[in-house]
């Protein structure tokens, strides 16, 4: 009996090797590293798309979903609907850029406390899985060697992110991505998703 399983699990071992599959617990390792462009490329070298961030999520629902655009977006646009948590690393502001055609964007200097804020309320810690996403890949990359310089043990970044990257006829976002793939998507942000600023603490002296 011992040698039957023996053999067993060398047999899966020998598949997941010729597959070239390695698990990393929750989400096996299937996105070739060179062929993920450079804006995209975190420390971690962890990369998903949305059906595989999704499938993971569902066998396993602690893993973390962290949104990092701006809150209007995920108002306008839409979002995933098993995200954790909408925590920006870049805000909109009202400084519009006549040379891109957009308003400009500034860092979100409290990105990485308010990850902890979070983590803390769920009572999870840095060696917990987390998935980062955006609107295409770039953000969350920025989000995750931010994690990655803070400590953080496993982050994946979500290269498609929500409306994934831009058809170069159409102009449009409608080649990939979370909601161009038939995944769960809502408007609505729920209660405990909702990004939670962090607040200095003023010292005051008697």
């Amino acid at each position: 009996m011992a040698l039957k399983l023996s053999l067993s699990l060398l047999a899966i071992c020998g598949l997941m090797a010729c597959s070239g599959a390695v698990d990393t617990g929750v989400i096996p390792k299937t996105i070739d590293v060179s062929a993920v462009a450079k804006s995209k490329q975190t420390p971690f070298h962890l990369y998903v798309n949305p059906e595989e961030a999704y499938a993971a999520i569902l066998r396993n629902p602690s893993i973390v979903l962290i949104d990092v655009r701006d809150p209007v977006e995920l108002n306008v646009i839409g979002h995933p609907s098993p995200m954790s948590a909408n925590i920006p690393v870049r805000r909109i502001t009202g400084d519009f850029d006549l040379l891109t055609g957009h308003y400009k964007m500034q860092d979100n200097e409290n990105f990485v406390l308010d990850v902890e804020a979070f983590m803390a309320r769920r009572g999870l810690t840095k060696s917990s899985y987390i998935i980062v996403s955006c609107r295409s890949g770039a953000r969350s990359a920025k989000a995750a060697r931010l994690l990655h310089a803070a400590g953080y043990k496993t982050v994946w970044n979500q290269i498609e992110g929500f409306e994934g990257s831009v058809d170069a006829v159409t102009g449009q976002r409608n080649k990939n991505g979370w909601r161009n793939s038939g995944l769960p998507w809502t408007y609505k942000i729920t209660r405990g998703t909702e990004w939670r600023p962090h607040i200095a603490r003023v010292k005051t002296t008697l």
